[in-house]
């Protein structure tokens, strides 16, 4: 039954079936007892969507009523949309769709809630307050029951990603599946796609759907026995929409093994504690989320050239099957089980089906290629070897999707050329466009790094042609660059735009000596970049950024003789899942500051914290809350967290 709050005139209903009803009647009420009949079919479908219309009725509740199956399993609605009109004062306001999942109580929610709104944490809301936003009424008891109720079943875990017409799924089962599994979007039928040789992994690529639509999703056996509950994934607006606001996650460096201690300390955060932080973050409801970079912690070479090598082989790789045997691809049958063993702990174990209704972006870097960024008498990991490429690709084949085409990013940019991958995707260089509100790019600075000395490039040629012309078009109200690899700040180590090199006797940064394996051409691009964001006319220049472990906030007026025309507003968003041991003052003796040649003024000093930025977007600005917490606080902490520091950002013009 779904509670409209007022009496309605009712002219069509939607109905998303899990399992049908044969015979049924659409009814409506004024009081919850008292029921008229304003449809009956005795040919009812067995699943998928049912679109009743011409419909002549009114009242405030509006139920299905079955008296027959169509399946074995009953009557089983994932969702019903009533379309119809409010009246006020006899006057019949314009047609309006009102949707309620099907398993609802009556009276949990008001009528017309978003599933922005609907999916809000109650301990959410003095935050929510705090920026500046209203929580719905009855949002509290809704989400909690919504979240208990829902079943993943045998799924391990789902990632979508989502633009104005296109859906991308990546999921993986408890238990290989020995036929393809199909994906039910309204009712239509999607097919599965292997991406492993076992058949516990699979995605789902659904084409020409329509903007800002929410559909109902749910995954099937061969035979059609669901496999998992029902769950909604809306698509962006068209990009020549002008939606109000857009709120996104962001967070850098979720990836990491929990296990023992090294040495007394551990590397990375509790997952328990990991999980509570994504909570939280998605306890505001996020429409989008972005999660850049190191989503993997497992380097080869470089965790054996350090003092806690033993303790890496012993307490860490054993607890996974070994060593991976580098003699072999990493998809050889004798790196299988550990790889997979890797990645669902630190992909799956984080995520599970949390995002299911959110679509994410998810950019790589370094460790994602297993390995560290550095160079010595030793080693040398940039460019990365092919042997971790093939370790990124894999990752990403089965568990977070590629980037969805979008029309101002050429199909040709290095990262969509792979066999395999679907139609027109890029595993490297993607596209955030929300309307007309908000474009960002996203963009892998480590996978095609070069060592040309002055013509050296951090991203190719192609993907700086790319950057360049849309940050100069101004077509959307806002816009910002997302880097693996940040601006602004250094820490001496090899993977930086700058020169800056840690002097190990005084602890300092110097730039009057050489840094090994470092490329001058790199930072040259680096002022082209920069210097383009900041020739922008209407939109103020922004770069939000992952890879160090730390919050911070400011704004860059000067790069090294380059006067910028206006301030570069760069955010660091913040990890979830720094351990005791902190990046990088426990490795380097030294915390990220401002890189040397750069004039910055900070609004937050990089604090070296677990955390994660919620971005609000509207018209006239763009809002950055800053979140912070790390051990030894409370954990209980995490459920209230409030944000450090609100950081805004108006529109030029």
């Amino acid at each position: 039954m779904v509670d409209l709050g007022a009496t309605r005139t009712i002219t069509g209903v939607d109905l998303y079936w899990d399992a049908g009803a044969k015979v049924y009647s659409i009814q409506t009420s004024n009081d919850g007892v008292s029921w008229t009949n304003i449809y009956s079919t005795s040919s009812g479908a067995s699943w998928g969507h049912t679109s009743l219309t011409n419909l002549k009725g009114s009242g405030r509740y509006v139920r299905m009523y079955g008296t027959q199956r169509a399946t074995q399993w009953g009557y089983s609605l994932d969702e019903m949309q009533v379309l119809g009109t409010a009246r006020h004062d006899g006057v019949s306001a314009p047609r309006q769709r009102m949707t309620m999942p099907s398993r609802t109580p009556p009276n949990s929610t008001p009528h017309g809630m978003s599933r922005r709104d609907f999916l809000t944490l109650g301990t959410a809301a003095a935050s929510l307050g705090a920026l500046g936003l209203s929580l719905p009424e009855g949002a509290h008891a809704a989400t909690h029951a919504n979240d208990a109720s829902w079943h993943a079943g045998q799924l391990a875990h789902l990632i979508p990603a989502a633009s104005h017409d296109r859906f991308l799924i990546k999921a993986s089962f408890q238990a290989p599946l020995a036929r393809a599994p199909w994906l039910m979007v309204n009712g239509r039928r999607v097919a599965g796609e292997q991406t492993d040789a076992a058949g516990r992994f699979w995605r789902f690529d659904v084409r020409g759907l329509q903007p800002a639509t929410q559909y109902t999703l749910r995954i099937v056996d061969a035979t059609g026995k669901p496999l998992a509950d029902a769950w909604p994934l809306r698509t962006f607006p068209s990009p020549d929409a002008t939606p109000a606001r857009l709120r996104i996650l962001a967070y850098t460096c979720a990836g990491g093994y929990d296990g023992p201690p090294l040495a007394g300390k551990t590397a990375w955060l509790d997952m328990n504690a990991r999980r509570r932080l994504l909570a939280r973050g998605m306890s505001f409801a996020p429409d989008t989320v972005i999660a850049n970079g190191d989503h993997i912690y497992w380097d080869l070479q470089t965790s054996q050239n350090k003092p806690f090598a033993r303790q890496v082989r012993e307490l860490m790789w054993a607890k996974f099957g070994g060593a991976i045997d580098t003699s072999v691809p990493m998809s050889h049958p004798k790196n299988e089980a550990i790889f997979t063993r890797v990645c669902d702990y630190q992909i799956s174990g984080l995520y599970g089906t949390t995002l299911r209704s959110t679509p994410a972006y998810f950019l790589t870097d370094d460790h994602d290629t297993f390995e560290n960024d550095e160079f010595d008498d030793k080693v040398a990991t940039l460019p990365p070897e092919p042997y971790g490429l093939v370790g990124a690709e894999l990752t990403q084949r089965r568990y977070y999707p590629e980037f969805l085409p979008d029309a101002n990013r050429p199909v040709w940019l290095p990262g969509g050329d792979k066999a395999g991958m679907p139609t027109d995707t890029n595993s490297a260089f993607g596209t955030l466009r929300y309307g007309a509100l908000l474009e960002a790019v996203l963009y892998d600075c480590r996978r095609f790094l070069d060592n040309k000395g002055i013509h050296a490039r951090v991203v190719p040629q192609w993907v700086e042609d790319w950057l360049v012309a849309r940050t100069r078009a101004e077509d959307t109200a806002h816009f910002f660059h997302v880097p693996s690899l940040p601006f602004a700040y250094s820490s001496g180590k090899l993977g930086d735009w700058y020169p800056d090199l840690l002097d190990r006797k005084t602890g300092r940064l110097v730039a009057n000596e050489p840094k090994a394996g470092w490329q001058s051409g790199w930072h040259a691009q680096h002022q082209r970049l920069v210097a383009a964001l900041a020739q922008q006319k209407q939109r103020a220049a922004v770069i939000v950024q992952g890879d160090f472990h730390a919050s911070a906030a400011g704004s860059m007026s000067r790069s090294g003789d380059l006067a910028l025309a206006q301030p570069v507003h760069t955010v660091m968003t913040g990890t979830l899942g720094t351990g005791d041991l902190a990046f990088p003052s426990a490795f380097r003796s030294i915390e990220t500051t401002p890189a040397l040649s750069v004039a910055m003024q900070e609004a937050l000093r990089p604090t070296e914290k677990n955390g994660f930025t919620i971005i609000d977007v509207t018209p006239e600005k763009m809002t950055f809350s800053l979140f912070m917490w790390r051990p030894p606080e409370p954990v209980e902490a995490i459920d209230t967290l409030q944000p450090a520091l609100v950081y805004e950002v108006p529109r030029l013009a």
